[in-house]
Order: structure tokens, then sequence, then C-alpha cells
């Protein structure tokens, strides 16, 4: 792994999960800070914040500045340098470090169509929604999200920098010949049959008997979201009629498979725009 120089080092945060790890590094205020020759074991997404850096690899200079992504994959060798940060905030750096299997699973499905893939030979991608999500599925997987969610945030941000890297921006093809309302009615009802427990993306898929990110698309094309947030509505439905019976919200939130009385706030909050608590207080007055 990269060291930083002995002037100052980074606070490090790392996140575990068996998809992928995540690191987020905290650079002091105003520290200027240069790595030569280094490289990471595995393919690693970044995203930064209060700072600007010039890296070099395979003899070509790239300035990876704030708003932009940077991917580089396993055993690139780059070097990199600190062009400024923050004198007053510093500079947070956002990493998502994931296995090559990881990638192709995720991406492709090996029974039909061509293998999709990442091209690392341009390292940064000036665009800034993508940007914005690598922190944002660094925040879902801290924050201990659902199963469903953790994986479809990271397979629509894979789905999304492999075709910025290639310049792609068409759609894969679908290859099921089904009608959309009947190619999901089956996902929809088994996501309705097991909500009180986690779901995962690769289930749906088995279900739907598509490939992982055909599901996400298509799902998404047709109904205007994500398999995830269909089962954040009907679960915070639900938790609506038991916390209307009275139920306490941490039996509650057991109940319609959220983590924890936390979970279910937050859950809940996103989905309705209020916490369990002042929506049933307005809704009793």
């Amino acid at each position: 792994m990269p060291t930083a120089a002995p002037a100052a080092i980074p606070k490090v945060y790392r996140t575990e999960d068996p998809l992928c790890s995540f690191v987020r590094r905290v650079l002091p205020a105003g520290q200027l800070f240069e790595m030569r020759h280094v490289f990471h074991d595995t393919a690693v997404i970044l995203a930064f914040r209060g700072s600007a850096w010039r890296s070099t690899q395979a003899g070509k200079s790239y300035d990876e500045t704030p708003g932009s992504a940077v991917i580089r994959d396993a055993g690139q060798v780059f070097s990199t340098r600190t062009l400024y940060c923050d004198e007053r905030t510093g500079s947070e750096c956002h990493e998502i470090h994931i296995a090559a299997p990881v990638i192709d699973e995720l991406l492709n499905d090996r029974r039909s169509g061509p293998a999709r893939r990442i091209d690392f030979s341009r390292p940064v991608l000036d665009d800034d929604d993508i940007h914005r999500r690598v922190i944002h599925v660094q925040s879902v997987f801290e924050n201990r999200e659902c199963a469903l969610m953790r994986t479809t945030c990271l397979a629509l941000l894979l789905d999304d920098i492999a075709r910025c890297s290639l310049g792609d921006r068409g759609d894969c093809a679908d290859g099921t010949g089904r009608r959309p309302a009947r190619r999901h009615r089956v996902v929809i009802d088994y996501m309705r049959a097991h909500f009180d427990r986690e779901i995962t993306l690769q289930e749906l898929a088995e279900v739907a008997r598509v490939n992982q990110f055909v599901l996400l698309r298509q799902f998404r094309e047709d109904h205007g979201i994500t398999p995830h947030q269909y089962l954040r509505t009907f679960r915070v439905n639900q938790a609506m009629a038991c916390i209307g019976q009275g139920m306490k919200l941490a039996d509650v939130a057991l109940q319609c498979g959220f983590f924890d009385q936390s979970h279910l706030n937050r859950q809940f909050k996103q989905t309705v725009g209020v916490s369990p608590g002042k929506y049933f207080s307005r809704v009793i007055e």
C-alpha cells in the first residue's frame, strides 16, 4: 500500500465487507504528499475533496482534481504528488478497493452477451456524478445499509464507471424476450414475501434468471426505481402499519427487515420525509 511522506501521516479509517473494502484517508490541512512507484493489490476507485494531485503512470501524466474520480487496476505502478491541500479543512480521500472477480461478477453474466469491463488505461474520469457516488457508496457501506442497497449502489457505480471509461453510453441488451411487467413480477413477489430479512442482488438475479446488472437496468427503466428502492418503500409501508397498531419501534424494526431502530428511522425519513415520531404525531393531530 502507498505510504505518506514522514512529515505528516494522514488518519486512516477502514471498512471491510465481503464484496470489497473501503479506506478513508484524512489529510492534515496544508500538508503536501508524494508517493513514488507504488501500486495496489486490488483495483481501486477513489474520489477526494479539498486537494488536487498530479499522477504519472505508463509514462503519462494526469491531473486529478476535486470533482473527478480516479480508477487504478491491480498492480498498476504509479507515482503521485499533491498540487495543493486545503489550508483550512485539509483533504479527504475516499477509496474503494475491489478485486477483479467481484467486478466481473457484478458487471457480467457468462451465460449471455459479451463480457463488459472497465478500461483502466485512462485513470481520471472527469465526471462529477461518479465522483459524488463514489463517496456515497462508501457511506452506504459504512452506515451498514441493507445488503440489497449495498450491492445495488456498488453495481450501478461500476457500470457507469465501465461505460464512462470506455466512452460507451449504450444500453445493455435484454435477451430475455419477456415483457417488463412479467419479468419483474416474480422479483417483486419475492421481495414482498421475504421483506423481513436480508435480500441480496444476487438472489433477485437468480429469481429473475438474468444478470444482476441487467435486472437493475430493466427494473429501473420499467419502474423508475431500483429493486432496493422498491423494497425500502415496501418495508416502510409495513412499518407504518405496525406502528399504527401500537407496536414499539424497536420491535417494528426487527419485524420489518431493518437492522435496528436507528436504521428504521433513517429509512423512514428517506422515504416519507420525516421521522416516524413526527409522521404519526401529525397523523394523530
